[in-house]
């Protein structure tokens, strides 16, 4: 899948991310907990700024 977004987008895409972390969520929305949405956060960014290096080769936390 190819989707062109701008920085603009991203960002909106990324302050929509925070603040579902915070929301009560109901019923199926349950299972978006905060480590599945920081996964989603995580996966986007490598798409839209890829580099050489992983979190994972520095043993980065993306989450507490």
């Amino acid at each position: 899948m190819n989707i062109d977004i701008d920085i603009t987008d991203y960002t909106i895409i990324l302050n929509a991310l925070h603040y579902y972390k915070k929301v009560e969520k109901r019923g199926n929305f349950k299972q978006y907990d905060e480590e599945r949405i920081n996964e989603l956060r995580d996966k986007i960014a490598k798409q839209i700024v890829p580099t050489e290096f992983s979190y994972d080769e520095f043993n980065f936390k993306t989450s507490e």
